[in-house]
């Protein structure tokens, strides 16, 4: 059995992962951002001195890392992962599972696979986009130099019973009976259940010769319209794509708005396909 540490612990697409690893027999240490303490396997400190922690003792075989620094810059997130990077040769770990996302893909990717090339140009990208796409090329740049494995896990939108925010960048709420979907009927929405994705970390984390990337979705044609519809009884207006793209266009001529704001427009009605074939025949969990 194995020594995982799992980075970013209070998430909520963390929660339960840790008693899916102890059922199956590993010790699991957790990480997240406070004062330098531990209690138990539970341990903080500063993110970006992560590799100065003087609080882990035991070797590490795995991490799986689910940190963003979400409301912090782009830099910081480099500088965390650099740190994250250290920690795992000071170490000796064998393994770094990084939980990336989709939104690391081009928005106008037809087709999206496993060995889709993620976004180059992270300056089109929004917020959370750039980060996860900045921080996937830094990694992937640094798998050639690094003593250990890089994986990289990239789900759907996540879902599951007690998410706090079920339809941020889904859908804007006017009171409790109205809302404005943030795209159009068409816009796609890949999702996976949190269950499904613990599931599927347990197989990636011991796995031999892992794939690099593992593109976590489920079923077909799910969109934000389809989603929203099965988690809320609201009524819900879809946004005019043409008006949207035409008057993006238009503002980008003005020099009114800038090449990435136009991008972010047109991404919230992006249409993708995925095919994950790959994935499903690596991982019994989506069997």
């Amino acid at each position: 059995m194995s020594t995982i540490l799992i980075c970013g612990h209070r998430a909520y697409a963390v929660r339960g992962l840790k008693s899916v690893f102890e059922r199956q027999g590993h010790t699991v240490l957790e990480f997240s951002r406070g004062e330098v303490k531990r209690e138990g396997n539970t341990i903080t400190g500063p993110v970006i001195e992560l590799d100065a922690n003087p609080m882990f003792k035991e070797k590490i075989d795995v991490v799986v890392n689910f940190i963003l620094l979400q409301n912090s810059t782009v830099k910081e997130n480099e500088e965390y992962v650099n740190a994250l990077l250290r920690f795992c040769a000071i170490h000796s770990v064998k393994r770094l599972v990084q939980i990336s996302s989709i939104s690391s893909y081009p928005n106008d990717a037809s087709l999206i696979k496993e060995n889709t090339p993620i976004e180059n140009h992270v300056e089109l990208k929004g917020g959370y986009g750039l980060i996860k796409a900045t921080v996937d090329n830094l990694l992937e740049n640094s798998r050639q130099t690094v003593p250990f494995e890089i994986v990289f896990v990239r789900p759907g939108y996540i879902v599951a019973a007690d998410n706090p925010h079920p339809f941020k960048g889904i859908a804007k709420f006017f009171g409790s009976k109205l809302a404005i979907l943030i795209g159009d009927k068409k816009a796609t929405l890949p999702c996976i259940h949190r269950d499904v994705l613990h599931q599927c970390l347990t197989e990636i984390a011991i796995q031999e010769n892992p794939l690099p990337v593992y593109l976590l979705v489920e079923g077909e044609n799910e969109t934000k319209y389809s989603y929203f519809r099965s988690q809320s009884q609201a009524l819900v207006i879809p946004l005019p794509k043409w008006i949207f793209f035409l008057g993006a266009d238009i503002a980008k001529a003005l020099h009114l708005l800038k090449e990435r704001h136009v991008c972010m427009i047109k991404g919230a009605f992006k249409i993708n396909g995925f095919d994950n074939t790959l994935t499903k025949s690596r991982l019994n969990a989506l069997k």
